[in-house]
């Protein structure tokens, strides 16, 4: 009986001087971002305006962050700032690749979240953020600077109708508050008012004007018409061409 417990007890022993040799043996194995590689932009002073928010503001371009140990992917990120902030809040936009070109309403969207004043030339700063995992820190590029004016990204189209004499000019507005082309306003009717049409316009003139019926615009359309004195809400999508027109 001895002598077999004596051998579970020694077979046991094998087994943990076994498991302290896979312990020891035992290799991790870590990611290791190297330098970043440069960060260059096409111009340094990109165009923006409303009217060409789908084109491309700039391109940026840079060297692929090497990476050392496990293999891993790495993840670009476009940090945005106002200069002289060393990035303390900035502002992020996703890149791929080696290469990324930022849409005109993408880098104004960054540029009006930093707070930056609308219509104003102001400078802000742009670097590259390369990370690959949680447990790793991620490495930046060198700094470009951009010289750019944000522009205001609300919209309008006007009401004019019968409530205010049929003046384009003077009408009230409904507003978009991201030019994404759906609008919304409010709209009161005097209670001496007698003509209740109205058409929407999106400039204060009649060169372009919208009639229609059933929730539908249309360009060759009647009037539009509230139903009576009293305050309306007004819901137009210029990309649908539909309306809703709901009193308060």
């Amino acid at each position: 009986m001895k002598k077999i417990l004596f051998s579970i007890m020694a077979a046991g022993g094998v087994m943990l001087l076994l498991l302290a040799s896979c312990k020891k043996d035992e290799t991790k194995v870590y990611s290791s971002l190297g330098n970043a590689g440069t960060l260059t932009a096409s111009t340094t002073s990109p165009a923006l305006s409303k009217a060409n928010g789908d084109n491309v503001a700039l391109t940026f371009n840079w060297g692929a962050t090497p990476v050392t140990g496990s293999a891993g992917t790495v993840t670009y990120t476009l940090q945005i700032d106002k200069k002289g902030n060393n990035f303390k809040l900035p502002r992020e936009i996703a890149a791929a690749g080696t290469t990324t070109s930022v849409k005109v309403i993408d880098l104004n969207k960054a540029l009006l979240n930093l707070s930056l004043a609308e219509n104003v030339s102001t400078q802000v700063e742009v670097r590259l953020k390369s990370s690959i995992a949680a447990n790793t820190d991620p490495v930046y590029s060198n700094v470009v600077t951009l010289t750019v004016t944000p522009y205001s990204l609300i919209s309008y189209v006007y009401v004019p109708g019968g409530y205010q004499g049929w003046n384009p000019a003077s009408a009230p507005t409904l507003a978009s508050a991201t030019s994404n082309g759906i609008y919304d306003g409010t709209v009161t009717v005097a209670a001496t008012v007698t003509d209740f049409g109205f058409k929407i316009a999106p400039e204060p003139n009649w060169n372009l004007s919208y009639g229609g019926a059933s929730g539908q615009l249309s360009t060759s359309g009647a009037n539009l018409a509230f139903s009576g004195a009293g305050t309306y809400k007004l819901h137009v999508d210029m990309n649908a061409l539909t309306y809703t027109i709901t009193k308060q």
